[in-house]
């Protein structure tokens, strides 16, 4: 009988010339819960995509344990994330958006694939905390909601094996400490588990081994316990930014005003009696549980989103819906956000990335001039991302896609930059990085910052004012404000 669930011999792996594996050799042992520790680009998700067969080696081979193989296995990721949105999209005409008639694939079809409701689903479900979100289509819930799904869905199949690619990405304070307790009884069943993260803390004590692994080797193995001890945090990035100015405001006018703003989706109440002024000399930290209406607030306020007409919502001194476009809205904003990640980036180059946020547009579809190619190489040069200007975004690490996003909500040196749960999918290193960052574009008093995250270390030390969206007792959310 086979001592490993799964084994790596001897294998390269390289996509085109870029070397991910070096004749590694590696094995999963039977019957054991793992964790592999490391940062962005270190391997880890290459390394799973081989082992379920999305990715086969130039050389050498992933061998299967008695009674497994790739098909058995379940595999939970961002990347099944994107795969199930872009399927959803091509099966539907209508528009993608909250308010759109046809919802598409719901949370449940999406969870149940084609098998009849039992007992197991309702108590996943309930486990997971998603019972009222599941007939939602899978476009328009949040992203700690999809990953839940995800989860739902791959544990309803009962795989023989389960493989969690950071977990705890975009979950709420609840949401987290329920995926906490979810692991610890993952690590308890029998159902071998591998988990791979950027961060030790995610990983339950239970755990049998962790790997740590860089730059697409495994260099060494520790307790939980150690990895923990291990972990140390990094100082901030200070690198000089090439930021410019951006217009000249009044500085006692306020640049954003909402007064009792509702937003109500097909009937289902989102946002209640929202109050909340945003004056110059303020950044905002703005919080919530998963599916609270963070992201459908700031949609109002750049422009993705049309519930904003006939509301008091008053940007930049003038009223939403007095004669502006659309364009002339976001020409104001600087925005990163998971759906943009998600959207159809895959065959256009870095540097063609960047230079959209110059146009607000999803790909690039105008040209630009050698002043702002400069300016572009110099953004990615201060963040130490020049090396990739001519790669494909798609084959980027997830955490170096969304460094990315940040140079191209940054390269119009806006005067609000949106950053939507912006260290998601970020390692220490690079979280440091952008946290750095969105200090140093705060201090030299351009661009304002309005910044959704869920942990609190993740917070830049410039915010000053706080919303927090909390029941109201009108249904949905409503915005709490209190300042630093």
């Amino acid at each position: 009988m086979s001592t490993s669930l799964i084994e790596l011999r001897d294998v390269r792996f390289a996509y085109q010339l870029e070397l991910t594996f070096d004749h590694i050799n590696w094995a999963w042992p039977a019957g054991s819960h793992i964790a592999i520790l490391g940062g962005n680009g270190a391997g880890k998700t290459t390394l799973a995509k081989l082992i379920i067969d999305n990715l086969r080696p130039n050389h050498g081979e992933v061998i299967y344990g008695d009674g497994i193989q790739a098909k058995d296995i379940a595999h939970i990721s961002f990347d099944l994330h994107k795969e199930l949105m872009e399927k959803d999209r091509r099966f539907d005409d209508s528009e993608t958006r909250a308010d759109a008639f046809d919802v598409g694939t719901t949370v449940r079809n999406a969870i149940l694939q084609g098998q009849p409701e039992s007992d197991t689903f309702t108590q996943l479900c309930s486990r997971l905390g998603i019972e009222h979100i599941l007939e939602q289509g899978i476009r328009f819930i949040s992203t700690g909601e999809s990953r839940k799904t995800l989860l739902a869905r791959a544990m309803l199949a009962k795989p023989k094996a389960l493989i969690l690619d950071n977990p705890f990405e975009g979950l709420d304070k609840n949401a987290q400490q329920q995926m906490t307790n979810l692991l610890d009884e993952l690590v308890q069943a029998p159902t071998p588990l591998l988990l791979l993260t950027k961060d030790a803390n995610d990983i339950p004590n239970a755990i049998d081994t962790v790997f740590l692994m860089e730059e697409g080797a495994i260099t060494g193995e520790c307790s939980a316990a150690e990895a923990k001890q291990k972990s140390a945090r990094r100082h901030h990035f200070s690198k000089a930014l090439p930021i410019e100015p951006a217009p000249d405001y009044p500085a006692g006018q306020a640049l954003i005003e909402l007064k009792d703003v509702n937003v109500n989706f097909r009937g289902k109440q989102v946002l209640s009696d929202v109050n909340w002024t945003l004056m110059p000399d303020q950044h905002c930290c703005i919080s919530g549980p998963n599916g609270a209406g963070k992201s459908t607030l700031l949609g109002l306020l750049c422009g993705e989103n049309d519930k904003a007409y006939g509301q008091t919502v008053v940007l930049f001194g003038k009223q939403r819906g007095s004669g502006e476009s659309v364009w002339d809205v976001k020409s104001h904003f600087g925005l990163l956000n998971t759906s943009m990640q998600l959207s159809n980036l895959k065959r256009s180059k870095v540097i063609d990335v960047v230079a959209s946020g110059l146009f607000d547009s999803v790909g690039l579809y105008n040209d630009y001039g050698d002043a702002e190619r400069q300016r572009l190489l110099a953004w990615l040069d201060a963040l130490e991302l020049l090396h990739c200007r001519d790669q494909r975004f798609d084959r980027l690490s997830f955490g170096e896609q969304r460094m990315i996003l940040l140079l191209r909500a940054m390269v119009k040196s806006p005067e609000i930059l949106i950053l939507d749960e912006p260290c998601i999918g970020l390692d220490n290193e690079q979280k440091n990085r952008l946290l750095g960052a969105v200090d140093q574009i705060a201090a030299a008093g351009h661009t304002r910052i309005l910044f959704v995250s869920h942990r609190s270390e993740e917070v830049p030390e410039c915010i000053n004012q706080f919303l927090d969206l909390v029941p109201s007792d009108k249904g949905g959310y409503t915005a709490a404000i209190r300042t630093s």
